[in-house]
């Protein structure tokens, strides 16, 4: 299971004080902060970078609200989220009954789990998709997180690694109609690490992430893996959660 990273460093007490707005018949229109800068530089991201970005967002929605809940889910979609990363396709589709999250904790996380969602495991095939989930995941940090500011920084500094690592790169669907080669097309695999703006570039490290999420949401029976027989109802060939380098 996923523990906190280091670059999400909230305190008990900071984390425990809830001075956003919040009500469950508005959600997300109450969100007033500005993605504009994150969709601008994700437009020159490779895809799986943009993946990445959002995986990173969702975890700063997760750890903000560590603590003030009983609630697994978010933390075994969070880890779905990094093998999503890998395969789109390791995320299988899921809805979250919306009756049963509400108030100023679990009402955002539904809210950043079902923009994550889609984003996730079909942002391959619908772009659109990534780009609302890394507006909303955005624009849900600036609204509920403590310190904007740590956040803004965390922000600037990863989407300025990100275009200097992993650059758009071209594609073109038509090369894959049946989609046997998913993961290839994403571009080169991205590790959680790239995530830290303080760790130095460690390829292999961020391998040894992947491969270990991948592992533990296995041996986990996590709910929002996709099953072996999931995978093969999606036309999924070779062999299933193990790590190939694209």
């Amino acid at each position: 299971m996923l523990t906190r990273p280091p670059w999400i460093a909230l305190k008990d007490d900071e984390r425990q004080h809830l001075d956003f707005i919040w009500d469950d018949t508005r959600a997300v229109q109450d969100l007033a902060g500005d993605a504009g800068e994150v969709l601008s530089a994700s437009m020159q991201l490779s895809l799986r970078a943009r993946l990445v970005l959002c995986a990173g967002l969702y975890e700063w929605i997760v750890w903000r609200f560590d603590g003030l809940h009983t609630r697994v889910e978010p933390i075994e979609i969070a880890e779905v989220a990094w093998c999503a990363t890998v395969d789109p396709r390791y995320m299988r589709f899921f809805e979250l009954p919306r009756s049963q999250w509400r108030g100023p904790v679990e009402g955002p996380l539904w809210c950043a789990a079902m923009w994550l969602q889609p984003a996730m495991s079909k942002g391959h095939l619908f772009p659109k998709q990534v780009y609302e989930a890394l507006s909303l995941l955005t624009r849900m940090g600036l609204h509920v997180l403590p310190d904007v500011g740590r956040f803004r920084a965390w922000l600037r500094l990863v989407l300025a690694r990100m275009r200097e690592r992993h650059p758009l790169l071209p594609d073109d669907p038509f090369d894959d109609l049946f989609e046997r080669r998913t993961s290839v097309r994403l571009g080169p695999l991205i590790g959680r690490e790239a995530l830290d703006p303080t760790a130095l570039p460690d390829t292999p490290g961020e391998m040894v992430f992947l491969s270990g999420v991948l592992r533990d949401a296995r041996m986990s029976a996590n709910p929002f893996l996709a099953t072996p027989g999931d995978l093969r109802d999606v036309g999924f060939t070779g062999e299933p959660y193990v790590l190939k380098e694209a």
